[in-house]
């Protein structure tokens, strides 16, 4: 009952979401309450008893899609590259900081609920509401118009090719150049629990001789320690 009165209590505006939500995700929303919801952060709720009315929970069931289509999609497009390559790949694509760009370049901060904070806080929850979004359109059209809406924006925001012609194993690489150059070199992976993500997953820290200078996380201990070689070649300029 109470949902029903937190997102039906503007209808005179629902039809002006629809049309704003078609004009991003190509089709006219069914369930606007599904809609209101991936789009309205936990900063939003004002009284207790709204606490679980917020994004969150979508959130987390867009997350794991949107990396399964792009699991799909890079299997598919290089039938030939090890898992290794498409795991870098992927974590390219399903990056924090991916999804921020492609929500700003999409502006759904402008159809988001939530209280005013700092710029940096907002591109993060942006990126989050693109994940709630891709949950709300898993219920309210099913997993097809997920996996075709979640492929049209990585066509539209990456140039996939290009990633794959400049990735390789970063870690080797890193380990080799640290040979050559003789400076110390510790690569430290543990699990890790991101409370905003209630998901485990591994993170890598890198200090060359003896400073911080990267961080990378990922599903595997793989993906975590690629990303973090990654950003570790481009800090020494080697990338």
């Amino acid at each position: 009952m109470f949902l029903s009165f937190l997102f039906r209590k503007r209808n005179s505006k629902d039809e002006k979401l629809r049309k704003q939500l078609e004009s991003i995700i190509g089709f006219k929303p069914k369930d606007i309450m599904l809609y209101k919801m991936a789009l309205r952060h936990s900063s939003a709720n004002k009284k207790q008893k709204e606490i679980r009315y917020n994004n969150e929970r979508l959130e987390f069931l867009g997350d794991s899609v949107i990396s399964t289509v792009a699991s799909a999609m890079l299997y598919e497009k290089y039938p030939k590259a090890p898992e290794g390559v498409l795991s870098v790949l992927r974590s390219m694509l399903v990056s924090r900081k991916s999804l921020n760009r492609v929500a700003t370049e999409l502006d759904l901060k402008r159809l988001m609920q939530y209280k005013e904070m700092r710029d940096n806080e907002v591109k993060n929850l942006t990126g989050n509401s693109l994940e709630a979004l891709v949950g709300a359109i898993y219920f309210d059209k099913g997993y097809k118009a997920c996996e075709t809406f979640v492929r049209s924006i990585f066509i539209r925001f990456f140039d996939v090719d290009n990633l794959m012609k400049h990735n390789s194993d970063y870690k080797s690489r890193l380990l080799q150049y640290s040979q050559k150059e003789k400076f110390t070199l510790l690569i430290d992976t543990f699990e890790s629990m991101e409370a905003c993500e209630k998901q485990y997953h591994f993170e890598t820290e890198i200090c060359i001789n003896g400073k911080f200078v990267a961080i990378g996380k990922g599903w595997t201990k793989k993906e975590a320690e690629q990303m973090a070689s990654y950003d570790a070649l481009k800090f020494l300029g080697r990338e």
